[in-house]
């Protein structure tokens, strides 16, 4: 991988994504985003969760009509998507809201009645959502357990306009939630998002994995096509004791498309004799799937943005993702 493709390292601090904590409390631009990405995994393998926290939602159909009407305000888009996988208990949340919804301080993050807040002890997320389609009720808490956080982000677009923060690689995750009634430990992940400009004005397309190796340690591989042309890529090896360095990018390897909706699954994995793929998500522009391999478990996910601009894709998206006051 040539060092004109490789993605620049700096801090969140300097690049505005923290002024102190985990950024909760600043404000996101017109037409920009912010999220704060959590996924784990039970340690028996059976169950998992991912919760994402939206300030801008970059999926949101309503934003993205929004800012095709020049009135793009990303606290007017917040989210809070709530993932959880497992026989009979799986869910599916997607809310988006209004400002009116949207509380912001340095160590909470209020979104409608569910909440992040950052502890001594990590980061715990309560959960007040309803699932769609059904509408069942979704209650309960997650919490991350971290004691520090990483301080360096990466430019995803070599232009500065897109950053990526890989705040808590490796954490432990409780998961306890009384509607539909779970409660496991696991080992999870942390990370955010920040940008200045839509993100289909910036990408193609990108994949991102990351697996916890059985050593304890944890590595990261993001690799993202350029809407102009070209692409940015990242390997990171995080230890256990929480040194990061860079990696070569991994040969990138072409899974098997989507099974419903046939997006690509490109993913940079160390080279493993046995790969086990399960589809978590398959979306009309987007795939999240749980990986083993004699590496570890992974996390993938490819995402297809020239997909998700088509205008047939829009109009399915508010079936997935309703919006209320």
């Amino acid at each position: 991988m040539s060092l004109a493709n490789t993605m620049r390292s700096s801090t969140a601090q300097r690049e505005g994504l923290a002024r102190e904590g985990l950024g909760f409390d600043l404000m996101v631009p017109a037409g920009g985003y912010r999220w704060w990405y959590v996924d784990g995994f039970s340690e028996c393998r059976t169950f998992g969760v991912t919760v994402i926290a939206f300030i801008g939602s970059v999926f949101s159909p309503y934003y993205f009509r929004a800012r095709q009407r020049g009135a793009g305000i990303a606290a007017e888009h917040v989210s809070l998507n709530v993932i959880l996988y497992g026989p009979e208990k799986a869910r599916w949340c997607m809310t988006e809201r209004g400002s009116g919804a949207l509380s912001q301080s340095p160590d909470q993050l209020d979104i409608g009645p569910s909440s992040l807040r950052r502890t001594s002890e990590g980061l715990v997320i309560d959960i007040a959502e309803r699932a769609t389609p059904f509408g069942q009720r979704v209650h309960g808490q997650v919490k991350l357990g971290f004691k520090a956080s990483q301080s360096d982000c990466f430019e995803l677009d070599g232009a500065g306009e897109h950053w990526w923060w890989p705040i808590a690689p490796l954490t432990s995750v409780d998961v306890q939630m009384d509607s539909p009634n779970l409660d496991w430990h696991g080992s999870g992940y942390l990370d955010s998002n920040y940008g200045l400009r839509p993100l289909e004005t910036g990408f193609r397309s990108w994949n991102w994995c990351r697996g916890h190796t059985p050593g304890g340690g944890c590595q990261i591989h993001y690799d993202a096509q350029l809407e102009g042309g070209g692409e940015k890529c990242l390997s990171l090896k995080i230890e256990r004791d929480g040194q990061m360095k860079r990696l070569t990018a991994p040969q990138l390897r072409h899974l098997s498309k989507g099974p419903i909706w046939r997006v690509a699954r490109p993913a940079r994995l160390p080279h493993s004799s046995q790969l086990r793929v399960t589809t978590l998500e398959d979306t009309p522009f987007y795939t999240r799937s749980h990986i083993r391999s004699d590496h570890g478990d992974f996390m993938h996910e490819s995402l297809d943005l020239n997909r998700f601009c088509r205008p047939w894709v829009q109009l399915l998206l508010p079936f997935r993702m309703p919006r209320t006051s």
